[in-house]
């Protein structure tokens, strides 16, 4: 290995560990030019993918200095990247906005693209090995997990990945190759998205919950086969939201144009537009509290996890009738016991089948039947959670009768 070094780094000057790790990244910077560096201990049977790794030059990967040898380990120096991790980012904003999300997958997924056109693939896609630099400029770092494809193994031989973003197949389960890195980045954009993983809650934003599924599918033949597949997907999304944006904006324009004839309320609602890159939006005064109820009955409650109107609309009329008549007739009960048995029998028969047949908390992604492609099997599985209905239901109200009478 020629670009490898063999002895001390006396050309830099170490400043200060990064971490508490042993071995851990260090600050450090160059005596002659007095550039500031990244030096970072990996083992040596990488030095062959991090040889490959320093000829790739690409906006969104760190720069590789130099690779050098010393006492048995090998020490990269790499670029030192100022700014923020996309995790730190992630916890000092309420959410990202759908576009920037977008244009994020799509650097990353460029450099995915570099580092998948030399058989490399990362490995350990997520949140903290992103940084968002202060010159707006997106990186993906740290190559502990990388690894070349090889195609013809039935597993990694060394099984390395986060859980959460790490794909199924790096856990043992086949060899992981491109896909794998499409899978973690599909969920660090849901992450982005609603800060949850996607096989506990998968977004609602219409620009991103089909690319995020079909990016996470379990199966590595039912995900974007490449990245620039998943890149031209995203560019699509980008686009139309574009176009919409644009469309929207001659309104806009109408109010600024006509600044004497505007009222005091429209004077203070034109003020409040923002002049984000891709889209104007109103900038609306939160309140915690009210925010924080509309993020659970968008998370959690069927019928409002869905931005259609008209599907909100019937779940405001279904839920009225059903909490009116409920509450009239478990009120209607002389005593308390019997009050708890009609609630109870209420849930079973009204509150069970809702969480059910709603996929409550999209928890039918983890069932096979609905986890196919297939319309066919999907209507099995409600044929299966019908029946599962009636047999729980059966069992729960004749469970609740006898406890009744038990204790009466």
């Amino acid at each position: 290995m020629e670009n490898i070094k063999s002895e001390p780094a006396l050309c830099y000057k170490e400043i200060e560990p990064l971490t508490d790790k042993t071995n851990g990244p260090i600050f450090v910077r160059k005596k002659d030019t007095k550039e500031f560096f990244v030096k970072k201990c990996y083992p040596l049977y990488l030095e062959e993918h991090l040889l490959t790794l320093q000829k790739i030059k690409h906006a969104h990967l760190p720069k590789i200095q130099e690779l050098i040898v010393q006492e048995g380990k090998l020490w990269l120096y790499e670029e030192f990247v100022q700014g923020k991790t996309l995790t730190e980012v992630i916890q000092t904003s309420e959410r990202l906005e759908t576009n920037q999300i977008i244009t994020i997958a799509m650097s990353i997924l460029e450099a995915l693209g570099a580092l998948h056109k030399k058989g490399l693939v990362h490995r350990d896609v997520k949140p903290g090995n992103i940084m968002m630099t202060n010159e707006g400029n997106v990186k993906l770092i740290d190559f502990d997990a990388v690894r070349a494809v090889d195609g013809g193994k039935e597993n990694d031989t060394v099984q390395l990945g986060t859980m959460g973003f790490a794909s199924p197949e790096q856990f043992g389960f086949a060899e992981s190759d491109e896909r794998s890195d499409l899978y973690s980045l599909g969920v660090v954009m849901n992450i982005c998205s609603v800060q949850e993983y996607p096989k506990k809650y998968l977004t609602e934003d219409h620009a991103l919950r089909g690319i995020i599924r079909k990016a996470t599918k379990l199966e590595p033949a039912e995900r974007y086969q490449s990245a620039l597949e998943m890149h031209l997907a995203l560019r699509q999304q980008l686009s139309r939201r574009i176009v919409a944006a644009k469309q929207s904006k001659p309104k806009a324009v109408t109010y600024e144009n006509k600044p004497t004839k505007m009222s005091t309320t429209t004077r203070l609602i034109t003020a409040r537009w923002s002049t984000n890159k891709h889209v104007r939006q109103f900038v609306r005064i939160k309140n915690p509290l009210t925010e924080a109820v509309a993020r659970f009955f968008r998370k959690y409650i069927p019928g409002f996890r869905t931005e259609t109107i008209w599907k909100r609309a019937i779940a405001i009329v279904w839920y009225s009738i059903l909490f009116i008549g409920i509450a009239g007739n478990v009120m209607d009960q002389p005593t308390g016991s019997l009050k708890m048995r009609e609630l109870f029998d209420y849930l079973l028969i009204f509150g069970f089948p809702a969480v059910l047949f709603t996929n409550f908390l999209d928890y039918q992604r983890k069932l096979p039947l609905f986890s196919s492609e297939n319309k066919l099997y999907h209507y099995l599985g409600y044929g299966v959670l019908f029946l599962f209905w009636l047999v729980f239901t059966k069992a729960g109200l004749e469970l609740n009768s006898f406890i009744y009478q038990y204790f009466n």
